[in-house]
């Protein structure tokens, strides 16, 4: 289960369209997720994925994010445009010195990810702009191609096959398919699952497996093209029992 403690929060709002953006003249905004990487013991890419999907939801499910909370404004101003991530890393005096920074930190065996209140993209603290967006791919020895979706289970997110995601994308993209899966689910299935501490199973499918849940998942993330994939690209897929 991952290392949080939530009080009770009202239930999410609807989520936006996922390909919604800022007017022109609008500086977008972007929610910087971090990922502790330390040289000795380094993250596999499954359980940082979790972690990332665990952080954002814990984030927006937290009493400061919600109305009269305050990072309400930030996370509304954020969440009402294009719903943009950056999924860094950092270790030792980097992520101490990040951590300080308004956010919520989640554990999910042994990946530790810190999801930061929203910012504007010209306005990110210098703690969190100074860190890595790429870097090595952290070694996965033991991915999961399928995972059921069990009653009260955690949520489950598929991470695309093709084109092969980089670290920090697939991170990202798993943060966003959690979050527009908490706002979808029906109250009798969020409560227990925010409830658990919202764990999130990530799969790894093939290209096979990958079509079919392309057809049933009630989730899916498709890419506004701002980074490394083509616009109009799925990245993530999100279910739940």
């Amino acid at each position: 289960m991952p290392d949080t403690t939530l009080e009770p929060t009202p239930e999410p709002r609807d989520a936006p369209a996922d390909l919604a953006g800022p007017a022109d003249d609008e500086t977008p905004w972007a929610m910087q997720l971090v990922v502790r990487v330390e040289r000795a013991d380094p993250p596999t890419r499954t359980a940082a994925c979790a972690a990332a999907a665990t952080a954002v939801v814990t984030l927006l499910a937290d009493e400061r994010a919600q109305p009269d909370g305050p990072w309400e404004p930030a996370v509304r101003r954020w969440s009402d445009a294009a719903i943009r991530k950056h999924c860094r890393r950092a270790r030792g005096a980097a992520w101490d010195r990040a951590a300080h920074l308004p956010g919520v930190t989640v554990e999910v065996d042994g990946a530790q990810v810190r999801a930061f209140v929203p910012t504007p993209t010209d306005a990110i603290p210098r703690e969190l702009a100074r860190l890595q967006l790429s870097g090595s791919e952290p070694a996965d020895p033991e991915r999961a191609e399928h995972v059921d979706a069990l009653v009260d289970g955690p949520l489950v997110v598929s991470i695309c096959p093709e084109p092969a995601l980089p670290f920090g994308k697939a991170a990202a993209a798993a943060g966003h398919a959690a979050q527009v899966a908490a706002a979808q689910m029906s109250a009798g299935r969020y409560r227990p699952w925010r409830d658990a501490g919202f764990p999130v199973a990530v799969e790894h499918p093939g290209t096979a497996q990958w079509a079919t849940l392309l057809a049933t998942s009630p989730v899916r993330i498709v890419d506004a093209g701002f980074t490394v994939v083509p616009t109009g690209t799925t990245t993530a897929l999100a279910r739940w029992a």
